[in-house]
């Protein structure tokens, strides 16, 4: 898992080494802040479609291919990001690589889940996803400071170059975790087409048998993953330019910017991770969202750089907090044999969002002002937290018997 982490730190750094760019990318094609959000649409839509197939896979074919398959999609992808000579043609190269990567987080996600002891499972996922918070501190920073002295071409190869090690070392060090045991439902389905689902009624009962017991746990933590990412999605094409436009910012400058988002999210990720684990999943999920939404409201409310900033850094806690938790309160309530699919939902949730908030943005971004944006960014995450308090985050798989949101003496005693 010490090595994953760092797979995933070198994958996060060759791609956020570019995300600022972008916008200086469409600039150059004659584009502008609508061709930026049709190319995040187009990622998040094919990865939406992708992600619940590749989820599966991960639990029938196991978690190293579709580790390994992603982590070369992302360096193809960045290779096309260099040679693409019309925005339609980065749009479409982005809407590609959305399908070819969406397993990448299921099939990471599974392996730890293999691995860790279901009491340190968000410790855990926390420790690896800092790895990828590493690479979103080390990677924009860069990325701007490449760009500002030697250009776009140079600041590319740079992120295929470090694309490539990172799935040269997945490819050396990570290893098949999946278990090799077959439920009697997998069973019954490989021995051939007459045990195939029949009708509708047959399909819903057969896919149902994939997921928790507790649909209404399901679903207000899919939601909740929706959310966070639709926020993030729906501000991300407008404040590119925003930063660039109105603020007067370098790219270096939104480069730094995002690095600190990667610093205080790094930090948090692996000093708070096992945090959940302790004090339960809902808390540490709510206060995850408190902080995340300062972002949002640092841009609304002031254009000083150190101002927002620091509303970036509190954002970047908070979403150390509340994703490992997230995640640790579905492998939770998972069955064993469909962790890495219910992952893949997760993902879809999420993609979803990335869906409907650059729509939005191609829609509204011409006549609504960029502090309005920003303000309905942070509306809809304090929402979501609050609405939170009245829905339940957690149930029992069945024959399974976790701690619901009181936290367990032993793990606290221990720790």
């Amino acid at each position: 898992m010490v090595v994953l982490s760092i797979c995933m730190a070198l994958q996060m750094t060759s791609y956020v080494m570019i995300v600022p760019l972008f916008a200086r990318r469409f600039s150059e094609l004659g584009a502008g802040v609508a061709a930026l959000g049709e190319s995040s649409m187009a990622y998040a839509l094919a990865g939406t479609v992708a992600a619940p197939f590749l989820g599966a896979l991960a639990d029938r074919l196991g978690r190293r291919r579709l580790v390994l398959v992603s982590l070369a999609a992302f360096a193809a992808a960045f290779a096309g990001y260099l040679t693409a000579s019309s925005a339609l043609a980065f749009i479409l190269l982005r809407g590609l690589a959305g399908a070819l990567t969406a397993g990448l987080v299921p099939g990471v996600i599974g392996i730890v889940a293999d691995l860790a002891p279901r009491e340190r499972r968000a410790q855990w996922i926390g420790i690896v996803n800092g790895g990828a918070s590493v690479g979103w501190m080390a990677g924009p920073v860069l990325g701007g400071a490449l760009y500002d002295r030697w250009g776009y071409a140079v600041a590319l190869a740079a992120s295929i170059f470090t694309a490539l090690v990172a799935f040269a070392m997945a490819f050396v060090a990570v290893p098949e975790t999946r278990r090799q045991t077959v439920s009697p439902d997998e069973a019954a389905a490989r021995k051939g087409p007459q045990s195939a689902p029949r009708d509708i009624k047959s399909a819903w009962r057969s896919f149902r048998e994939t997921l928790p017991a507790s649909l209404s746990a399901t679903a207000a933590l899919l939601w909740l993953s929706l959310v966070v990412i639709f926020a993030w999605a729906f501000i991300e094409p407008r404040f590119m330019f925003y930063a660039y436009d109105n603020l007067g910012w370098s790219a270096s400058m939104l480069g730094l910017m995002m690095s600190i988002y990667g610093v205080a999210m790094t930090l948090a990720e692996f000093g708070l991770g096992r945090l959940s684990d302790r004090l339960g999943r809902k808390p540490v999920i709510l206060l995850g969202l408190a902080l995340f939404s300062a972002q949002f409201i640092g841009l609304a409310a002031s254009a000083n750089y150190v101002l927002i900033a620091t509303a970036f850094a509190v954002a970047g806690l908070g979403n150390a907090l509340y994703d490992p938790a997230l995640s640790a309160a579905l492998l939770d309530i998972a069955p064993a044999q469909h962790q890495a699919r219910l992952l893949g939902l997760k993902s879809t949730a999420g993609s979803l969002g990335n869906i409907l908030g650059p729509a939005l943005i191609v829609l509204f971004s011409s006549f609504v002002d960029a502090r309005v944006i920003f303000w309905g960014a942070a509306a809809a995450v304090l929402l979501t937290g609050l609405a939170t308090f009245a829905w339940p985050l957690s149930a029992p798989a069945p024959g399974l018997s976790l701690p619901s949101e009181t936290p367990r003496e032993d793990i606290v005693g221990s720790a």
